[in-house]
C-alpha cells in the first residue's frame, strides 16, 4: 500500500527527531561519564592539608610563605615529579616534593619534641603519593621506607609526622592517596640538590616478600 505524501513525510519528520533525541541523550551521556571520570582524576591528585604543619598547597615558588594557625612555613625546594612506577601488581605514583621551613605554632612544639630537638624551627620534606594494589590479593607496603638526601642524611617511615596511615596493608584494587612529612636534621635546604626516595618491599598476607621495592630520584 502507499503512503500518501503528507503521511510519509510527517514519518519521517518523527523518525529524524527520534534519532536527534537518541543522539542528544547518549551525547549527554558520555560528556556525564567524562565529567565523571575527570572529576575522579581531579580527587586522585588532591592532596590534604595536614593538622601538623600549615597548608602548603599554593606554594609553589621558591622563598614563598605561609601562615596560619599551625605556624609559619617558607618553601625551599620544590620538585615537580609525576612519575609512576610498578613492581608487582603494586603501582606507585610521586607526584610532587617540598622542602619547607617550619616554625610551629607554640600548642604544636610539644608535639614535635619526639621528632626532633630543635622542635621551635626545623626544615622537612613533604612528599605526596598515590600507590594501588592492582591485583587480587591484599599486599603490605611502605610507599616511603626511606629518603636520602644528596648531603648524606637519611630519614625512615619510623620519621614520618603527617600519619595518614599510608604504610601497611592494600586491600585488592584499593588505593591509597596521601602525604608524608619528615624532618630534616642534618640537611641544609638551601642547598640541597637531590634526594632519593625508596618504597620498602612488597609482603603478602604471610609477610613474605612478593616484589622488589621500588627508587624515585628527586632533582631539584
Amino acid at each position: 500500500m502507499r503512503l500518501k505524501p503528507w503521511i510519509a513525510l510527517t514519518l519521517t519528520a518523527a523518525l529524524l527527531a527520534g534519532c536527534t533525541a537518541n543522539s542528544s541523550t547518549k551525547n549527554a551521556s558520555e560528556v556525564h561519564a567524562v565529567t565523571q571520570a575527570n572529576e575522579k582524576s581531579t580527587e586522585i591528585l588532591s592532596f590534604k592539608d595536614s593538622p601538623q604543619a600549615p597548608d602548603d598547597r599554593e606554594l609553589t615558588i621558591k622563598d614563598s610563605q605561609f601562615q596560619d594557625e599551625d605556624g609559619s612555613i617558607t618553601l625551599k625546594q620544590f620538585a615537580q615529579v609525576h612519575e609512576k612506577k610498578q613492581t608487582g601488581d603494586i603501582s606507585m605514583t610521586i607526584a610532587d616534593v617540598k622542602v619547607m621551613q617550619y616554625k610551629p605554632s607554640p600548642d604544636l612544639i610539644d608535639f614535635f619534641h619526639g621528632f626532633t630537638h630543635e622542635e621551635t624551627e626545623f626544615p622537612y620534606v613533604r612528599v605526596n603519593v598515590v600507590v594501588k594494589n592492582n591485583g587480587d590479593k591484599p599486599v603490605h607496603i611502605a610507599p616511603v621506607s626511606e629518603i636520602t638526601t644528596n648531603q648524606g642524611e637519611t630519614v625512615t617511615w619510623e620519621d614520618d609526622f603527617y600519619l595518614e596511615k599510608l604504610n601497611g596493608e592494600l586491600k585488592p584494587g584499593e588505593e591509597k592517596v596521601g602525604s608524608l612529612g619528615f624532618i630534616l636534621d642534618e640537611t641544609k635546604p638551601e642547598a640541597l640538590e637531590s634526594l632519593t626516595i625508596s618504597s620498602s618491599e612488597v609482603l603478602d598476607g604471610k609477610k613474605d616478600k612478593v616484589a622488589d621495592g621500588v627508587e624515585f630520584e628527586v632533582r631539584f
